[in-house]
């Protein structure tokens, strides 16, 4: 039992190592426009008196737990007159991330020892651990860890409720899913797996056919403990969302109206400039290509694929309560993301941990029929999986891309050089040095003529030319029927026709590096949240060519 204990331990230390290790990555600069808006939100907090935060699109568990801290701190540090100490915001929020996150790994061996060999609950637990979409979502002041751990902890309750029948089960499962939906209100999803446990719970073993009235007795039995159990979850879940999230129910016009506008850009109903990567993408395809390559690693990916095959034909054949339940909390997650228009990363982050139970059932399988093959499969997905994580992980052991980019330009650039600098939905370079910077928003430049006419003079009065990310270029070079103007602009200037030519490119690939050998793992075409927020590539252009300012308005399309 000590050793067990020993083992779990060491990986819950090591996941936690990874997950707490840089949470101020960005050195002070923080990129992730999710989070202004979750800090901003707490920012207008004021207890007892104005709690409501006037923002739902990621519930308000995560921003009371942020504000609640920061309050204690704050009476802690004026207790003890640690005024010295700051309470941010963000960090409080990454901190929290990291935390639960880290819960998640000894959640998911639990919910593994009641489908597999204990080697490989713990097998689970460390992929889990070491999975780089769960490192880079606990590096982020955002909801998705503090959501992934209360759903599979509700997913815990409800097979031991399986298991041993007890309503307190049921009624802790209800609780966790409350707490997640408050989180989030998008796990409502859940409900399905949690109102299929019920349904195996409530299922007669045995039915009479002999006599009916024995028959519909026993049936009425059943659908009235079903009953039962619906109540339950829907009185326990209600309860906990309206205590962890009173606002929804206080200023429900509100909650809805913005449930309406988040559903509208999910859906693709709603257009807006930063929902442009989806236009014209497959459903799950996306997420195949885009998503979890990056997110899990290729070994993780291959092996949890061949797992999930496996283990449904396996339940065709033998069908195991636990097990079919795991499958329908994880299609139940997958399916509706998979299919909406917006694909980001953080929406199918909940479905992460899921492929490590797959790719481990795989493996547990396999051992009791060919011990030798199951072992040498697992040395394959460790290495691969810990090779992968390394050179993700490599991104926060190196200065910020944008602080080296910012370093760079102010050694190298002439005092008083005019820097124009793609803006819109991000956080501008912190350009520090004696220059004239002029940012703008080019995801107008196609509809919009006066954007179009302050591009035109800036480039003509610019002497440099930053592009921060490929949030602009990638998305519209690729949909140019939709874009002609603004994919011309692009591929005018890559093509060094614009008068510009890039001089400089700073990025933070995923990275191998073993003494004077390097392996970089170019990932600037994934899903763009994956690289935008944290590792950006940034390109800098200098004017080698003064055109007339007509000449760039041709460019741009006038």
């Amino acid at each position: 039992m000590r050793f067990k204990s020993f083992v779990i331990l060491i990986i819950i230390v090591l996941g936690a190592l990874l997950r707490f290790y840089k949470l101020d990555w960005g050195q002070g600069l923080f990129t992730h426009p999710d989070e202004y808006h979750i800090v901003g939100s707490v920012a207008q907090l004021s207890f007892p008196n104005h709690m409501n935060p006037h923002f739902f699109s990621y519930g308000t568990v995560t921003i009371y737990l942020i504000y609640f801290t920061q309050q204690l701190l704050f009476y802690l540090f004026r207790i003890t007159n640690l005024h010295f100490l700051n309470v941010n915001s963000f960090l409080i929020g990454r901190f929290y991330s990291a935390l639960f996150s880290t819960f998640t790994i000894f959640i998911v061996y639990k919910i593994c020892r009641f489908v597999m060999q204990p080697r490989f609950s713990y097998l689970a637990a460390l992929l889990v651990g070491i999975t780089p979409g769960l490192i880079q979502q606990a590096h982020f002041a955002t909801p998705e860890s503090n959501e992934i751990f209360f759903l599979f902890g509700s997913l815990f309750f409800m097979i031991k409720f399986i298991k041993q029948n007890k309503i307190l089960f049921l009624a802790l499962a209800s609780v966790f899913l409350g707490f997640a939906m408050g989180v989030k209100i998008s796990s409502a999803v859940f409900l399905l797996p949690l109102a299929t446990t019920a349904i195996i719970n409530s299922y007669p073993k045995k039915l009479s056919f002999k006599k009916i009235r024995l028959f519909m007795k026993q049936l009425l039995k059943k659908l009235l403990k079903f009953a039962s159990f619906i109540g339950i979850i829907a009185i326990i879940t209600t309860a906990t969302l309206a205590l962890v999230a009173p606002y929804i129910f206080l200023d429900f016009p509100d909650f809805r109206g913005n449930l309406e506008y988040e559903g509208g850009l999910a859906m693709g109903k709603l257009s807006v400039f930063y929902t442009r990567q989806f236009i014209n993408t497959m459903p799950s395809f996306f997420q195949i290509e885009k998503i979890l390559p990056f997110a899990l690693g290729p070994f993780l990916l291959l092996f949890s694929f061949i797992g999930f095959f496996f283990i449904v034909i396996n339940q065709i054949k033998k069908p195991k309560k636990e097990i079919i339940l795991i499958i329908i909390a994880f299609l139940s997650l997958y399916i509706p993301n998979a299919f909406l228009f917006a694909k980001w990363t953080r929406f199918i982050s909940p479905t992460f941990p899921f492929f490590a139970i797959f790719a481990c059932f795989l493996l547990d399988r396999l051992y009791s029929k060919n011990k030798f093959i199951s072992k040498l499969l697992t040395i394959i997905l460790l290495i691969g999986s810990f090779l992968w994580t390394t050179a993700f992980f490599s991104i926060y052991l190196h200065p910020d891309v944008r602080i080296t980019a910012s370093n760079w330009i102010e050694k190298n650039f002439p005092e008083r050089s005019i820097i124009l600098v793609e803006g819109g939905n991000m956080i501008d370079i912190p350009l520090a040095g004696n220059f004239q910077k002029i940012s703008l928003d080019f995801y107008s430049l196609e509809n919009d003529p006066l954007t179009r006419n302050k591009i035109a003079n800036s480039l003509y009065s610019s002497d440099y030319f930053l592009v921060q990310s490929r949030r602009v270029f990638m998305n519209h070079q690729r949909l140019p029927k939709f874009f002609p103007k603004t994919a011309h602009f692009y591929n005018a200037l890559f093509s060094n026709s614009m008068g510009f030519q890039q001089i400089k490119e700073f990025h933070s690939y995923p990275m191998l590096e073993i003494g004077n050998w390097k392996l970089e793992i170019p990932d600037e075409k994934a899903e763009e949240t994956w690289s935008v927020f944290d590792h950006p590539v940034i390109r800098i252009f200098k004017k080698t060519q003064q055109l007339s300012i007509k000449d760039y308005e041709k460019n741009l399309g006038d």
